[in-house]
């Protein structure tokens, strides 16, 4: 009888273990889904951030940082391909916002009157 207790313990303990394991698993690989549809999202918008209004880009920024709040809130589950994915999204990013932020600051600057233009004028 003591056998078969010991048996139906280590049964229960390797059926737990093969769970855990198993839903550790499902979370990282949903994780890793995250960060890949996160990818796409932030290649889709840094293409159409080169010709977006300040409105329209405002509310880019806006969601990235809604988007990249909620993901980072799972990156413990991350493997380290899903890391050096982050990084790369997180980067591509940036160089997005670099460009929309020259852009819309150049279309700020008043244009210079051309001299030419004015001794033409005279």
């Amino acid at each position: 009888m003591k056998f078969n207790k010991n048996i139906k313990t280590w049964l229960l303990a390797c059926l737990l273990a093969g769970f855990v394991m198993a839903c550790s698993s499902e979370t990282r690989h949903s994780a890793n889904r995250d960060v890949e549809e996160f990818s796409a999202w932030v290649d889709e918008n840094s293409t159409r951030a080169e010709t977006a209004t300040e409105e329209e880009w405002n509310e880019m920024e806006a969601e990235y940082n809604r988007r990249a709040t909620e993901i980072e809130k799972r990156s413990a589950d991350w493997d380290d391909q899903t890391k050096a994915e982050w990084e790369k999204v997180q980067t591509q990013w940036q160089e997005t916002v670099g460009r929309s932020e020259t852009r819309f600051r150049a279309s700020e600057v008043e244009p210079e009157f051309d001299t030419e233009q004015e001794e033409g004028v005279q």
